[in-house]
């Protein structure tokens, strides 16, 4: 059983971080297996050029990282995301990743009878936090986002998905940060 953690922050001191901290340290004194892609530190490209769009639908991969990403989760049983919630979606790495990597042929097939899933990852569980409280966020995005990212890991054969959100960061004390992190392992 491996989990794979992806992180999507490009700041190494950001609370996402040590969130993945948390998460590896828990990992190691259970002694789990685990892996981390580190979007930001592997200078993944999230956009999709011309080129890697001409092969999508046959399943090609023109991106040597991708290959890379597809390798990792070929192994995975366990996907956890962490990222921030910026503009009311994730960061640009995050979407990307989903685009290039997911394809069809790997995470699902489409031969346009429905999508049919691929993948088996047996629990999904998402980090997300942003400086906006709980209740703005679900006024502007987060329903439609969570029900967006939900839909499309269901659809490539992820399930339990849980998805755990920490609003308001900048406002919370050095006492409520450490809380938080005190739990986030649990949540796996």
């Amino acid at each position: 059983m491996t989990t794979t953690l992806i992180i999507d922050h490009p700041w190494k001191e950001s609370f996402n971080h040590e969130m993945l901290n948390r998460l590896i340290a828990g990992l190691e004194q259970d002694q789990k297996i685990y892996q981390v892609i580190d979007l930001n530190k592997d200078g993944f490209n999230p956009v999709m050029k011309a080129e890697e769009l001409a092969v999508y639908q046959q399943g090609s991969v023109l991106d040597p990282l991708v290959l890379h990403y597809m390798s990792l989760l070929r192994e995975t049983t366990q996907l956890v995301l962490i990222f921030p919630v910026w503009s009311y979606s994730s960061p640009a790495s995050l979407k990307g990743f989903l685009d290039k990597v997911l394809l069809n042929e790997f995470a699902f097939f489409d031969g346009g009878n429905g999508i049919q899933p691929l993948l088996t990852i047996d629990s999904v569980v998402v980090f997300t936090t942003s400086d906006q409280s709980m209740e703005s966020l679900e006024q502007h995005c987060t329903r439609s986002y969570k029900h967006q990212l939900t839909t499309t890991l269901t659809d490539i054969g992820m399930r339990n998905i849980s998805w755990h959100h920490l609003g308001s960061v900048k406002k919370l004390s050095i006492e409520e940060r450490q809380s938080y992190l005190a739990t986030v392992y649990e949540k796996l």
